[in-house]
């Protein structure tokens, strides 16, 4: 079953396709206030992530990366900031 990214709006999908176009899928992270962190940048109502979640490498600035290694991997502390809400669901107010 492939994994879709859980951010609203991002039809991103676990592919061979996607994967080709350099973009990478990253787990929700075990620290609980981390991944309540991660949760509330979605501006999902409700939205609790499984241990299946992902989100797609779209959703993080360029510094959040660390490409030194064969695997890219997020940096500790990352959390996703770049969404493309519709006007009606942006949250006034609300920093990244």
């Amino acid at each position: 079953m492939p994994q879709y990214c859980a951010a609203n709006f991002c039809s991103n999908r676990r592919t061979v396709d996607v994967r080709t176009r350099g973009i990478t899928f990253h787990k929700f992270p075990k620290d609980k206030d981390m991944r309540k962190k991660w949760e509330a940048s979605l501006q999902r109502e409700r939205f609790t992530a499984s241990n299946s979640s992902v989100l797609c490498s779209e959703h993080f600035k360029r510094e959040d990366f660390d490409r030194t290694g064969q695997i890219v991997r997020l940096r500790d502390g990352a959390i996703p900031s770049i969404f493309s809400f519709p006007a009606d669901l942006q949250r006034v107010g609300v920093s990244s």
